[in-house]
């Protein structure tokens, strides 16, 4: 309970449990679940007296996936045996089933088109066999309008793979959709029904699932690093280079509420020519998220929600289609969570939502997305900076204990809207745009700690660090598709901009000694009156326009047995910089360069199930200027290139995809050469970072009911060419040699409906200096997990329960640069009940 709180409870109220109540919020959540169980649960007797008559109408609300999937929740929720040869479903998807069907007609609607039949048993079953072939006109003009539908568009998903908690394809910026068999890069896109079951809340939630990806921080309930902020192959990608349908500078700054969201795509290695260059300039990597759309089975989903400490929550997910082809849809989301969390003396509240229309014509296609996000943290937790003088980073203090001042507080508000298009010019033409805007809120009031020494002695200033922003970002392309010289060509152009102004206040109170394992009590500075330096109120500081046009060719031989790609992006990067410290905010320095980013790629099908691939593409980063005291001073340097070389091989076994890469990265960094004269020096992009590795990764169904996610990076991070040498040969700053994830799922036969899973991720050791001389030692996060599909009132309920680091694990879990190291998070119970009407 947050200290503000505790006044409250102990005053009399008529809002008080009886005494009979569970006192302990985790006892309370479970009753709370139960009741509602029980309850939705008490037409079950009538249900299943009417199906006992006769073939009954039950209610299914089964989503687009795998065919054998969608089988598996049809039998469950209706209560058959269903035996399923998996020779015959393999590859085969379902385009789901919404509304009241008997047995029969159900499992007709989910076979439809499969070229499959379900046929009854004597024994009360159902066997799915291969059905005769009886071709029909309407049949055949059906499938032709379903099959054209969307396969031109952007905005047509990739159906999930075998399992679910993966799509066979994703977004690839300016090549659109891409099938992950057919793209030279190593990409991962996970879906919503991933983040579902494990009860995801933000970007870094479901990235923990993804073997070559750490985070530096998570924003949820942090009030550092600026949010969630990721490393992928050794190189930082932060929260504002996340994309919303290929659009950078949109989506929420900090974190992302995932219940608005379909998928989340992910590239791993630079991205120049697919994206332009990120926002705040990462080059480890890209992900972008695709919002959620309204499908043609109607959605109606209702989910009550606990997590520990006593942090409650409800979201209500709506999903309709209008028109006689179901040509509009409307979809929207509410999402509300509010209390304390598993860290002592926090507490929370969210308030999120989105609502998304979409038209899907014969030749145009288009869609508005609106949202709105307030995140806030009271007694947020912290990082911890490193004096120069360290000479070991102390212990890790016991996860979950009380660190932050009550005062303290973090509150991020975001509003956003993106508007897309696509029209077919013609069978072979189609041209796009996209608008969207963001502005953002962002108040910081809270301590900075400095670790002095191994003991863990600190140094703490109270600080006042607001934020805001506003941004415009602009997208037109156009893809065209010909065959010329025996071969098939796919051209695609797009232009692109974004335009930032970003502005901040920053005040800073007297420091205070404490210590990291018995923290100071500091009183509220403001409400003290105590003097400071800096400023309270906000201003501008800089403004950056970054626009950019790219041009790829994709050419195919032999029916896509070889694909090489093509490309070259020139980016123009524009910064100007005010003096935010002065009243009058003056304009201070200003950077302009452009710069040309080329790219290749190159995907060989030797067999059907096998793609071989290499590219050399390059990320871009903003280029620095010469200090004053510099012999080259204000000397501008262009912008630096992050260059990839990658072969990898992707092997489709049917319902199990592997791939393994072998990567290597190198990036420019600056260092002072000598000058003219013994006291001189000159500033120069002469210094390198070179990351080598190799990744491994699968997913997808092992076996009937066993489900696979996880994978292994091996990460050599080398810096070369160092200041006088000092540290050549030395690794990089927050680049651990392994790093591994694998989660399962089991679909228990003892209990139809009941899932178990258990995740496991493990990380080396990392340095956080670059002198390796300060150390992080490695961890390891044990993750588990159930979840029960059932019938209430006829509507299918599911109730899921999930916890994070099962052992309470304490460790230092990465850096977030100027924000510090930071600690794990602590065990972590969720539980969710989930109702779809």
């Amino acid at each position: 309970m947050h200290p503000r709180d505790r006044n409250l409870a102990n005053t009399n109220t008529l809002l008080a449990f009886p005494s009979a109540f569970p006192r302990t919020p985790l006892a309370r959540a479970a009753l709370m679940l139960c009741l509602t169980a029980g309850t939705l649960a008490l037409p079950a007797a009538a249900r299943a007296q009417a199906a006992a008559q006769g073939d009954a109408l039950l209610r299914h609300q089964i989503p687009a996936g795998t065919l054998d999937q969608a089988l598996n929740r049809f039998a469950a929720t209706a209560g058959i045996t269903l035996s399923i040869d998996g020779a015959l479903t393999a590859g085969k998807t379902s385009g789901g089933l919404s509304g009241s069907f008997g047995v029969r007609d159900g499992l007709a609607h989910l076979l439809a088109g499969s070229g499959l039949e379900a046929v009854a048993t004597a024994g009360g079953g159902y066997v799915l066999r291969a059905a005769p072939v009886q071709p029909s006109i309407s049949d055949t003009v059906l499938q032709t309008v379903t099959v054209t539908a969307l396969s031109e568009s952007q905005a047509g998903l990739p159906p999930p793979y075998a399992g679910g908690q993966v799509a066979r394809g994703g977004r690839l910026g300016l090549l659109g959709n891409q099938d992950v068999m057919d793209a030279p890069f190593n990409v991962a896109n996970y879906t919503s029904e991933l983040m579902q079951n494990q009860q995801s809340a933000t970007l870094a939630d479901v990235l923990d699932n993804d073997p070559a990806v750490r985070m530096s921080s998570r924003g949820r309930n942090t009030s550092v690093g600026g949010g969630d902020n990721f490393f992928l192959r050794g190189f930082g990608l932060g929260n504002r280079d996340i994309s919303l349908n290929g659009l950078y500078g949109v989506l929420p700054y900090g974190t992302l509420s995932l219940e608005t969201i379909e998928r989340v795509e992910v590239l791993k290695g630079p991205s120049a020519l697919l994206t332009g260059m990120a926002p705040s300039g990462g080059v480890g990597g890209a992900i972008n998220v695709v919002p959620k759309r309204a499908t043609d089975a109607p959605i109606t989903r209702l989910t009550a929600s606990y997590a520990s400490d006593s942090l409650w929550g409800t979201h209500v997910d709506l999903g309709r289609r209008f028109g006689q082809q179901n040509q509009f849809g409307v979809r929207a989301n509410g999402v509300y969570r509010s209390g304390d969390t598993a860290t002592s003396g926090q507490s929370v509240t969210l308030g999120a939502a989105s609502v998304g229309l979409d038209y899907r014509g014969e030749r145009l296609r288009a869609s508005l997305d609106l949202g709105y996000q307030s995140d806030d943290a009271r007694a947020a937790s912290v990082g911890y900076r490193l004096a120069p003088t360290l000479t070991a980073v102390p212990t890790a203090p016991r996860t979950g204990a009380r660190f932050s001042q009550d005062w303290e507080r973090r509150k991020y508000v975001d509003d956003y809207q993106a508007a897309q298009l696509e029209f077919d010019v013609s069978p072979t033409l189609m041209v796009y745009g996209a608008v969207g805007a963001r502005d953002h809120r962002h108040s910081n009031y809270r301590t900075e700690s400095r670790i002095l020494n191994p003991a863990g002695d600190l140094s703490t200033s109270p600080v006042n660090y607001p934020e805001t922003s506003k941004s415009k970002s602009f997208l037109a392309g156009a893809r065209l598709k010909f065959e010329a010289l025996n071969a098939l060509h796919e051209i695609n152009v797009a232009a692109s901009s974004l335009d930032t102004t970003a502005g901040y206040g920053f005040a800073q109170w007297a420091a205070t000694a404490s210590n990291l394992y018995d923290p100071a009590t500091i009183p509220d500075p403001l409400q003290a009156g105590t003097p400071f330096a800096g400023f309270l109120d906000t201003r501008k500081a800089s403004e950056t326009q970054l626009s950019s046009v790219g041009i790829s060719d994709s050419i195919s031989w032999n029916d896509d047995a070889v694909r090489l790609i093509l490309g070259v992006r020139r980016q123009k990067i524009g910064v100007d910089n005010y003096a935010a410290t002065a009243p009058v905010n003056p304009r201070t320095s200003s950077y302009e360069r452009t710069v040309n980013s080329p790219a290749v790629g190159l995907v060989v099908k030797p067999w059907g199930n096998v793609s071989l691939y290499a590219n050399y593409i390059q990320g871009l980063s903003p280029g620095a200027t010469a200090p004053a005291d510099a012999e080259n001073s204000g000397e501008i340097f262009p912008p630096v290139k992050t260059r990839q070389k990658e072969v990898g091989a992707k092997v489709d076994f049917g319902r199990v995809i592997g791939t393994v890469s072998l990567f290597e990265l190198k990036q420019p960094n600056a260092i002072t050469v000598p000058g003219s004269t013994p006291l001189a020096y000159r500033y120069a992009m002469d210094g390198e970072q070179r990351n080598r590795g190799v990744e491994f990764s699968a997913f997808g169904e092992l076996a009937r009911g066993v489900r696979l996610l996880g994978g292994l990076t091996y990460l050599q991070a080398k810096q070369l060419r160092t200041q006088g040498g000092a540290n050549d040969g030395k690794d990089a700053i927050v680049a651990p040699r392994w790093i591994a994830n694998v989660g399962l799922e089991w679909d228990t036969p003892f209990l139809p409906g009941l899932t178990l899973t258990t995740r496991v991720l493990a990380t080396g050791k990392q340095y956080v200096n670059a002198a390796n001389t300060l150390r992080l030692p490695g961890w390891t996060r044990w993750d588990a997990g159930a979840r029960y599909r059932t019938r209430a009132f006829g509507y299918p309920v599911t109730l899921r329960a999930n916890v994070l680091n099962l052992a309470n694990s304490s460790y230092w879990e990465g850096s977030a640069g100027s924000g510090g190291i930071v600690l794990s998070a602590p065990r972590t119970v969720y539980l969710s009940a989930t109702i779809d009407f």
